[in-house]
């Protein structure tokens, strides 16, 4: 009868390893897994004010940011910009349909019916794509710009602005119309 058991046994134990044999010939599939390209967070409401020495200068405000895993952000919805003086008093404001933040440059890109008003002497510009560089405090574009003022029209291609938009040069003016006073007679 111990003969008996032992073969069963022995038989049981011959069993359970063929099987798990087989089980470790199976063939093995790899996956070619694409890594993620998408949002690593995603903002809403977003709020941020950039400041020097203790003043604010700029406040960005925007529905949405999305932070990639590269450390650049988009802004998929309207971006706007306000920009301040030494007294805090806002003087300029920049809208745009949307925007993106390359963090390798720190540099933003605006797209999309681009609109700065400067509130203190009534001019407006308007272009379809703007960068602007925190770095150089430098805002421009190559695209063609609009340029309005209480004394005319000026359009060209290609802007370069001071941050603040005290002070900025059109390229290629065309088609521009202005209204000239006190000319001598």
């Amino acid at each position: 009868m111990i003969e008996a058991m032992r073969q069963v046994t022995f038989f049981l134990s011959c069993i359970l390893l063929s099987a798990f044999g087989l089980m470790a010939c199976e063939e093995k599939q790899v996956v070619n897994s694409k890594p993620y390209t998408g949002p690593q967070q995603e903002t809403y409401d977003v709020q941020v004010v950039y400041s020097d020495s203790g003043h604010k200068v700029i406040r960005m405000v925007t529905p949405v940011q999305l932070d990639l895993l590269t450390g650049d952000r988009i802004f998929p919805k309207e971006i706007r910009l306000y920009f301040y003086d030494k007294a805090g008093t806002e003087h300029t404001w920049l809208r745009a349909d949307s925007g993106r933040y390359i963090r390798m440059q720190n540099l933003y890109r605006m797209i999309g019916h681009v609109k700065i008003e400067n509130r203190i002497k009534q001019e407006t510009l308007e272009t379809d794509e703007l960068f602007w560089s925190p770095d150089r405090k430098r805002i421009y574009t190559d695209r063609p710009v609009t340029s309005r003022t209480p004394t005319g029209v000026t359009n060209g291609t290609g802007l370069v602005a001071t941050q603040d938009f005290k002070q900025y040069g059109l390229g290629k003016v065309r088609n521009s119309q202005m209204q000239v006073n006190d000319l001598p007679e």
